[in-house]
């Protein structure tokens, strides 16, 4: 009966690895969502530009390309909002709700601010007086995939999202919008089928 001890560790191995236990061997990657391409629409309802949204390692990657003369020249604050709707362009773009936000604690509006920003937050766009406007803006605090991976706010969830100009820059410190102003542009994110 010596080997009796070392029979029941075996058993036990066995029986955590059956459990899947013992199997550390990490889940496969995701697959990549598609890029997902939307019309940035003015306060007139007619496009005005565009903006791709790609995954990338760890976040979402957005590239936004305005025809020239479509904002006024200088910095425009650009937010993320919750509702991917900008049918009331007449209206000021009220439809696409609040700032997205993490699916966790409450955060703080401001990329400037100690407290963690919403997800939404990101740096201003700046509009030349001549010539088209375009910009790349990262954004480890989003995500396409449906659902959320790794804490992250997803784009695609059954509401969509939309991404707002604002008339002003935002100076990432004053609630609840920076202090960017009025609505003067949008696009919206489909909802997740």
């Amino acid at each position: 009966m010596r080997h009796a001890p070392a029979l029941v560790s075996i058993a036990l191995l066995s029986g955590c690895a059956w459990l899947g236990l013992g199997d550390r061997t990490p889940p496969p990657p995701l697959p990549t969502p598609p890029p997902q391409t939307a019309w940035v629409v003015g306060l007139d309802g007619r496009a005005i530009g565009q903006v791709t949204f790609v995954e990338g390692s760890g976040g979402v990657l957005i590239r936004l390309e305005i025809s020239q003369g479509a904002l006024t020249p200088g910095w425009h604050g650009l937010h993320l909002h919750q509702t991917g709707d900008c049918t009331d362009a007449g209206q000021g773009f009220s439809a696409a709700g609040a700032h997205a936000s993490h699916p966790q604690a409450p955060p703080q509006h401001g990329l400037l601010n100690p407290a963690p920003p919403e997800a939404g937050d990101l740096p201003n766009l700046f509009a030349s007086p001549t010539g088209p406007i375009s910009g790349e803006f990262f954004s480890q605090r989003l995500t396409l995939h449906v659902p959320a991976t790794d804490g992250r706010a997803p784009l695609l969830d059954r509401d969509g999202s939309a991404l707002i100009i604002h008339a002003n820059a935002d100076d990432h410190v004053t609630q609840p919008a920076g202090g960017a102003g009025a609505r003067v542009a949008c696009a919206a994110l489909p909802a997740r089928p």
